[in-house]
């Protein structure tokens, strides 16, 4: 449980003005809150918060359970989240990993239903979903990787025949590659057998090594890894091969991490990167040229407290457009999970250009 409580408790605030860009509007401003602010082109909206189970209510209207233009930030969820620690989509479903509960939330956009997966889960630190729907939870306190099928029923699960801590996954053809943080290192496996395959990495500070890896992702064919105490988000082919990275010098000027943690692709190959001690998310494109920031330190609209997880949802999107400006429409929507503060899920929309 070492590796569990030291790769959720990494984050230590660094206020750092390159790397947090605010709107500048205060919480009872009756105005929509962009990024970036000032005079540059607005290019994302915080829409709100889902703070918990009963986000959809009695009216399960989505005008009314979002902050919007309002600002406000006092309502209370009745069946909080507690410790989200991933979230992703499939369809019309979001998928909320909450270590804190020991469970996996699934809240049905369309249906405006809640459910959970039907399991006695220990410590699930993050779910996964494959193209045909099967849901893949890594318990890190069982140290296995377990399988659902798109109905919710358990299928199987498979582990390590050696000692690990399973943190993230990401599946690529008929491949799951899982991070083990006890050994620093990526263990692959098939994931309908669950057979060992290969692994690849080990604990270090150059190239192809990692020191706390956070978060993974795969995307035609590369591997996305936030090297979080090496500061970086390491690209890697699917037999292991080091590819490049996004990030330079740790801590210093926008571009660059401090502890990087979650991370998600759009379809246009643009990266976002959450970073846990600067409190933030920051887009790259597929050129791995800095785009911007989004989000600030705090429990203000926009704001995010220890933010460790991260989803782009455009299937979702219209479910959101009573909050959207006038005048304005998305393009998907950016969801991202929250370790402490107030909201645990804050929202935010990728505007049409």
């Amino acid at each position: 449980m070492k590796a569990i409580k030291r790769y959720l408790t990494s984050g230590v605030v660094i206020a750092m003005s390159l790397l947090t860009i605010n709107s500048g509007m205060a919480a009872n401003d009756a105005k929509p809150v962009f990024f970036p602010g000032g005079n540059l082109p607005a290019r994302i909206q915080f829409l709100g918060n889902i703070d918990g189970e009963s986000f959809f209510g009695n009216s399960a209207a989505y005008g009314n359970r979002f902050p919007g233009y309002t600002g406000s930030t006092s309502t209370k969820d009745s069946v909080p989240f507690l410790r989200p620690t991933a979230i992703t989509s499939f369809k019309e479903e979001m998928f909320v990993c909450d270590l804190g509960k020991s469970q996996i939330t699934i809240l049905n956009f369309k249906t405006k239903q809640v459910s959970k997966l039907d399991y006695k889960f220990k410590s699930p630190v993050s779910i996964t979903v494959d193209t045909d729907g099967t849901r893949y939870v890594l318990d890190a306190g069982t140290s296995k990787v377990l399988a659902f099928n798109a109905q919710n029923k358990y299928l199987r699960s498979f582990s390590n025949s050696e000692a690990w801590t399973p943190i993230d996954a990401a599946v690529s053809g008929e491949l799951i590659y899982v991070l083990d943080g006890k050994k620093d290192q990526v263990l692959v496996f098939n994931k309908i057998s669950g057979d060992f395959v290969k692994s690849f990495g080990q604990n270090g500070e150059g190239r192809g090594e990692f020191d706390m890896p956070a978060s993974i992702k795969a995307k035609d064919g590369v591997l996305y890894i936030s090297n979080t105490m090496n500061g970086r988000v390491d690209m890697f082919n699917g037999e292991g091969k080091f590819l490049g990275q996004y990030g330079t010098e740790p801590n210093v000027a926008a571009g660059n991490f401090a502890h990087p943690q979650g991370i998600a692709l759009d379809r246009e190959n643009r990266i976002y990167v959450v970073d846990n001690s600067f409190e933030n998310v920051q887009i790259f494109n597929a050129e791995k040229r800095f785009l911007m920031p989004f989000g600030h330190v705090g429990n203000t609209p926009g704001g995010l407290n220890m933010p460790y997880a991260i989803a782009i949802d455009y299937d979702n999107a219209s479910y959101f457009s009573k909050v959207v400006a006038p005048g304005r429409s998305i393009e998907y929507i950016i969801l991202v999970a929250n370790q402490t503060g107030d909201h645990k899920i804050s929202v935010f929309g990728f505007l049409k250009q």
